[in-house]
């Protein structure tokens, strides 16, 4: 590039920054960083150690409270108390309070949501969701005669703009980042930043007045914005004293005019980053742009890439052979693997140039927010994104990042909730023969496996099929615990021990009356398990439960009845009732036997219901193509499975 332009480069970075800064007049101004698991402070900079383990709902509930002027929240997923306690006392403090939410989580898990609900209607609060609902204090629920465009899609935000009504632009305060406001946020691996910064919280305001409609304390529903008929707020780029951070606010408009967030991100990492790239995802679709840009570079030789999947995507895109799972994605200078947190590996974070060796030259820069990268984060969902070009900031994401790849790799462990052998717990969930998910805190569900002993599994593999007497012995321990309440404790009474992810723990189940069922022990006596010496336990029960076998064996109960069968893989119930119910006749199939074909849910059943109740018999598998949902591609995955004939 010539002198020519590069002075001209120049001249307009320039310009940005005046006019940055001619809309950001706030004089104190910081940026700070939290994460909620243990990060590795081994990789920090000098002074720069990160924030880890911290309480990150307590970081909201604390600028909430001291709050003067109003708090405006915009919720993915509204569900934690301590937030809800903080809005309505904010409120009765005179604030102005103002909440969004997304319609369809409004209502996700009742039992969490509507104490929230009801504590916001009694401190006067309204809100809002992106149907172009209100609900008034007074009960009153406001519906437009019919919903805002593109309501389907998830209004995805997690940001609190803190004293945004105030004049003093010293007052403002932003709270964002990838935590729904829920009860599991805190346990799933999340990050969020809270900015003091008078510009960036008046683009985040900006956002926010957009979907609400109005600027003022109620809501306009006729003007509101969300998806993708919003427009872009006044200011992309800002400077917190000399950091450059530029915010970015999705999905794309429907003339496309907005900046393209997926287009900001591939430009970074194809013509900014110069060494390295790293990712934490909760998700992130390998046929997207940046991904393209980070596969292309990295085969390239031109960047060491690293990345941590949740377990769960990354499961899928094993089984769809995807990129981020086949072996080229772990070998020479990338390494892409699944988390093993405590939850779900929450994350939506990219880091470019972390480990440059000339950092004095180059600033490395951290892209995160609520935009998970994929499709529909660009084309649909209502997103946020910060892209900071920062190296402090970049190294304690940095720190994150290693401690989550850490115990990818096994080589530390994650954090777990406790478990009190004097608590009664409530609620469980029976996963398999031998593991339950006992609700050991708030809405998280954490794994106890049955100390000492071993149930045939469900099969981990193909769906047709399973190991012998998995079905059974999954009912026995359904039944031991249905309606009781729990107890877990450890040999001698003492806290169970805790490997790999979860509990090894004599479970107790307590029913109304008081009377006690010692689990472990009647899941041997019923013949729905054998003994195990894997994980410590006393050996007391070492010598009872060999007994309890011996006797189930030699009376030939549960599975004992069929010793030679034991470890077999055989067909599930299931498979053998799908062999003779395909190929199913769509013309006289119910609703529960359609819902049974691959690739058909619940809602595509019911959409193919009303059409055969609206139009008549199918007169061919393609008219299944007239089904809205229903594409060329899908076609060919239910032929095998379907047919029109008219005979029964």
């Amino acid at each position: 590039m010539n002198s020519k332009y590069l002075l001209l480069a120049f001249l307009f970075l320039t310009c940005a920054q005046l006019s940055a800064k001619q809309r950001d007049t706030s004089q104190l101004e910081w940026i700070k960083a939290y994460f909620n698991t243990p990060s590795d402070h081994s990789y920090a900079l000098e002074g720069n150690t990160s924030n880890d383990n911290w309480d990150m709902i307590g970081e909201l509930v604390k600028l909430i409270n001291q709050a003067q002027y109003s708090v405006d929240l915009v919720a993915y997923d509204l569900q934690n108390m301590r937030v809800g306690h903080a809005l309505a006392n904010a409120a009765r403090r005179g604030l102005q309070v103002r909440v969004i939410t997304d319609v369809i989580h409004r209502n996700h898990a009742p039992r969490f949501v509507l104490p929230m609900w009801d504590t916001l209607r009694a401190a006067g609060i309204i809100s809002f969701d992106d149907s172009g609902t209100i609900y008034w204090p007074d009960g009153r629920i406001e519906s437009l005669p019919k919903k805002l465009p593109n309501s389907g899609a998830n209004m995805h935000h997690k940001f609190c703009v803190i004293d945004g009504l105030s004049d003093d632009p010293n007052d403002d305060f932003l709270w964002t980042g990838t935590m729904n406001i829920t009860y599991t946020g805190p346990w799933n691996t999340n990050a969020i930043l809270v900015i003091k910064d008078s510009g960036i919280s008046s683009a985040y305001l900006e956002e926010f007045q957009q979907m609400w409609g109005s600027k003022k304390a109620t809501p306009n529903a006729n003007l509101a914005r969300f998806h993708k008929d919003k427009l872009n707020v006044s200011n992309n780029i800002h400077y917190i004293n000399s950091i450059r951070v530029e915010v970015y606010f999705g999905p794309l408009d429907r003339d496309k005019t907005k900046p393209s967030i997926s287009e900001r991100v591939t430009e970074l990492i194809t013509d900014y980053a110069k060494h390295d790239a790293r990712f934490l995802a909760f998700a992130i679709s390998s046929d997207i742009p940046l991904s393209q840009a980070l596969l292309d570079r990295s085969a390239r030789g031109e960047l060491i890439l690293q990345g941590v999947i949740d377990p769960a995507f990354f499961a899928r895109y094993r089984n769809n052979g995807d990129v981020w799972a086949r072996p080229e994605s772990q070998f020479g200078n990338r390494y892409i693997t699944a988390g093993k947190e405590m939850r779900k590996l929450h994350s939506k974070t990219l880091l470019l140039d972390v480990t440059y060796p000339y950092p004095e030259r180059h600033k490395a820069v951290t892209i995160t927010g609520s935009y998970n990268f994929s499709k529909a984060a660009e084309l649909a969902n209502d997103e946020n994104i910060l892209i900071i070009f920062d190296n402090n900031i970049a190294n304690q994401y940095y720190q994150d990042f290693m401690g989550v790849m850490s115990r990818a790799k096994g080589e530390s462990f994650h954090q777990y909730p406790t478990v009190n052998v004097d608590t009664t717990y409530d609620r469980c969930r029976v996963i398999d023969g031998q593991l339950l998910e006992v609700e050991l805190t708030t809405n998280v569900f954490y794994p106890v496996s049955l100390l000492g002993i071993s149930a045939p599994r469900d099969w981990g593999g193909h769906r047709d099929s399973t190991y012998f007497y998995s079905a059974e012995a999954k009912a026995e321990l359904k039944k031991l615990v249905a309606d009781k309440k729990i107890i877990i404790t450890g040999p001698e009474r003492e806290i169970p021990e805790h490997k790999f992810g979860r509990y090894y723990a004599y479970v107790l189940a307590i029913d109304s009356s008081g009377n006690v069922t010692h689990v472990n022990r009647e899941m041997l006596i019923a013949g729905a398990a054998r003994h195990s010496d894997y994980a410590r336990h006393s050996q007391d029960s070492v010598v009872a439960f060999r007994k309890y076998i011996e006797e189930a064996e030699f009376q030939g109960v549960g599975m004992w009845s069929q010793p030679d069968s034991l470890g077999m893989r055989v067909q599930t119930e299931k498979a053998a009732m799908l062999e003779d119910l395909y190929p199913l006749n769509l013309n006289i199939a119910t609703q529960q036997e359609i819902e049974l074909i691959p690739s058909i849910g619940p809602g595509r059943a019911s959409s193919i219901i009303a059409y055969r109740q609206e139009n008549g018999s199918f007169g061919a598998v393609e008219d299944l193509l007239k089904i809205k949902g229903i594409g060329p591609a899908t076609l060919e995955k239910l032929r095998p499975f379907v047919t029109v004939s008219e005979e029964e």
